[in-house]
């Protein structure tokens, strides 16, 4: 399988028989909104793909429950930090559940982690990497060269370029924070203060404590390229003298009118809004007919097209599904055969371009080639297993379909109400229909 990594800026060759997966999960001082859903998604179809090729995977993603923001709510709010996070945690899992995701194989809230992160900052310190300073603790960055590779900057650019603020506790202005000397919030007693973690050392000492080792795929939006993930890499550089990730995968922005989609800008669609209003399934599709590593410019109109692409992919189910029942369509496990009469492998097509770097966008035109080929079949009153490929296919990529086994009952309504319909009994017919509407048959 090849995909990008963004740390070398070329694709690499993953071929290995079981995959450490790792991406950043939310901090819950809020619900999440759709630009924080594409990491997500992308890394469920990598996760769902892997596995479909039978990879076996590890998926771990973090929950950040202590941090700055969260205090800030919990005072507006005047209620406990707890509170607030439990309530969004909450939220956040349902949201998944929404999502149709495939849970990670753990997601840990970084509260229960503590020891181990005083722990990993504390063997930081011993190696020389960090250092305390008036009750804080700081990443020295000079003390790891390869420094700046992921994000390709160099400390001197940043420094002479930025904005970072000059601090007398700090050797260098880009140092930054493992541990934070604080009494507000949420805290812990260390040896060096009472205070809590910083937020670049979360993950990296999550991912040591849980794997123990480098994890092969690091999943992200692009924005935590730099500094997060950067800071993330630089703390495992100096632990283990090892890359944190074998590929780094980062996404692209989800733009609103070409400006990135975000919570401090406040041009940001909550998911459970999305999902209430046009469907888990349609933000899957709008996601996915761009490229991860493209920003996407969310707009009304891409809402339009990826709702009737659903609709048509859901009508021609409920079609098959009916004409089948009613006898009107032959379906047989035949494969489909091309022009020169050799049999069309649309999962070895699908393979073959996820294999390309998770090239959705060709995979949607795959989908889209293949629903005309259905219903070219139904025309024809004989279906072939190419739907059988289709919802398979569209299941690996999260999507919620399905080809219903129908039971005798919903078969025997089926009949019934065609008879009704031919009779011009329509009264009788639509109280039938609603019945197989809510079966999800109409």
């Amino acid at each position: 399988m090849k995909i990008f990594n963004s740390l070398f800026d070329n694709y690499s060759i993953f071929d290995n028989k079981k995959a450490k997966v790792y991406c950043c999960g939310p901090t819950v001082y809020d619900n999440i909104h759709i630009g924080n859903a594409r990491p997500i998604i992308t890394t469920d179809v990598l996760v769902r793909f892997l596995e479909f090729i039978n990879i076996e995977v590890d998926y771990l993603q973090n929950i950040t429950d202590i941090d700055d923001k969260i205090v800030k709510k919990a005072k507006e709010a005047n209620k406990k930090e707890t509170q607030i996070t439990d309530k969004f945690i909450k939220d956040y899992l349902e949201d998944l559940y929404s999502l149709n995701i495939r849970m990670p194989n753990k997601i840990i809230p970084i509260s229960e982690k503590i020891n181990s992160i005083i722990d990993f900052i504390e063997y930081l310190v011993s190696l020389g990497h960090a250092y305390e300073s008036n009750g804080d603790v700081y990443f020295d960055i000079n003390s790891i060269k390869k420094y700046g590779e992921l994000s390709n900057r160099k400390i001197e650019e940043l420094i002479s370029g930025s904005r970072v603020e000059v601090n007398p506790n700090k050797k260098n202005p880009l140092d930054f924070v493992l541990w934070k000397k604080t009494n507000e919030g949420l805290s812990w007693v260390t040896k060096w203060s009472t205070g809590r973690p910083g937020w670049h050392t979360e993950c990296v000492a999550l991912i040591k404590d849980y794997f123990q080792t480098p994890v092969d795929f690091h999943v992200g939006g692009i924005d935590l390229k730099f500094p997060h993930h950067e800071n993330e890499r630089a703390q495992f550089l100096g632990t283990d003298k090892k890359e944190l990730s074998k590929i780094w995968v980062h996404n692209g922005h989800l733009e609103f009118g070409k400006q990135k989609m975000s919570k401090s800008i406040g041009n940001m669609i909550l998911v459970s809004e999305f999902i209430n209003s046009h469907g888990a399934n349609v933000l899957r599709y709008l996601l996915l007919t761009t490229h991860y590593k493209q920003p996407l410019d969310f707009s009304d109109d891409l809402i339009s097209q990826s709702k009737k692409a659903i609709s048509k992919i859901d009508s021609l189910i409920k079609k098959i599904q009916l004409k089948v029942a009613l006898n009107e369509v032959v379906k047989t496990t035949e494969r489909a055969l091309d022009k020169e009469f050799n049999i069309i492998d649309y999962i070895k097509k699908f393979i073959q371009i996820m294999e390309e770097d998770l090239n959705t966008p060709q995979v949607i035109t795959l989908i889209e080639g293949m629903v005309k080929e259905i219903n070219k079949q139904i025309e024809n009153k004989k279906l072939n297993a190419v739907i059988d490929d289709l919802i398979i296919i569209l299941q690996v990529l999260g999507f919620d379909f399905s080809l219903q086994e129908l039971d005798s009952q919903t078969i025997t309504q089926i009949g019934k109400w065609k008879k009704l319909v031919e009779e011009k009994n329509f009264v009788e017919a639509d109280k039938l229909r609603q019945i197989l509407v809510d079966k999800k048959i109409m």
